[in-house]
C-alpha cells in the first residue's frame, strides 16, 4: 500500500542522496545515506536496488576502510551474481578489484633527481624558504615552489624536514 509506495521512495532517495555525495566528492557524507537505502531496499525484498546500494556503500566507505568497503562491494558481487544481473556483475568485479589492490602511494626513492632539483634539495637542507630558494637560483618562488614538490614526491618524503635529512644522509652539499 501506500506505507510501501512510501518507504521505497525514502530508500530511492536515499540512494540518490548516497549518489550525489559520492559524484561531490563526499564520500562521508554518502556512508549514511547509503546504508538507510540498504535496510530500506532490504526491508522491501528489493536484492538487486539492496546490492546496488552496498556498492555505493562500498565507495563511500572505500576512503577510509578498505576492508569494509570490499566486504560491501563483496556481498553485493554474490547477490548480483544470484540475480544473474551481468552488467552490474561487472561493475561490482571492478569496484572489488580495485578495492583489494594495495592503496597507490609514492614510491621512496623512485625518481632521480636534475641537476636543479640538486641544488634546491641542497637549499632546503640548509633552511631556506621557496622564496629565498627563488632568489638564490634566480627562478620565482612560484618555480622553487614546484621544485620542491617534486622533489618531496621523488623522495617520499612528506615534508621539508624529511627531504633535508635525506639530503644529509646522501652527502649533498649543504653549502
Amino acid at each position: 500500500g501506500a506505507a510501501t509506495g512510501i518507504r521505497l521512495l525514502a530508500a530511492r532517495a536515499a540512494l540518490a542522496a548516497a549518489a550525489v555525495e559520492l559524484a561531490a566528492g563526499g564520500a562521508g557524507e554518502a556512508a549514511g545515506p547509503a546504508r538507510r537505502a540498504l535496510r530500506g531496499f532490504s526491508e522491501l525484498l528489493m536484492p538487486f536496488d539492496a546490492a546496488l546500494s552496498r556498492l555505493v556503500l562500498a565507495r563511500a566507505a572505500a576512503h577510509d576502510d578498505r576492508g569494509t568497503a570490499a566486504d560491501e562491494a563483496g556481498a553485493a558481487l554474490a547477490a548480483l551474481q544470484g540475480l544473474g544481473a551481468t552488467p552490474a556483475v561487472g561493475a561490482a568485479t571492478a569496484l572489488l578489484r580495485e578495492l583489494r589492490e594495495p592503496a597507490r602511494r609514492p614510491v621512496r626513492g623512485s625518481g632521480e633527481l636534475s641537476a636543479r632539483e640538486e641544488e634546491v634539495l641542497a637549499l632546503i637542507a640548509r633552511g631556506l624558504s621557496n622564496a629565498a630558494i627563488g632568489r638564490a637560483l634566480v627562478i620565482s618562488e612560484k618555480t622553487a615552489g614546484h621544485h620542491v614538490s617534486h622533489i618531496l614526491t621523488k623522495l617520499g618524503a612528506r615534508n621539508r624536514a624529511e627531504a633535508a635529512a635525506h639530503a644529509v644522509r646522501r652527502g649533498t652539499p649543504a653549502d
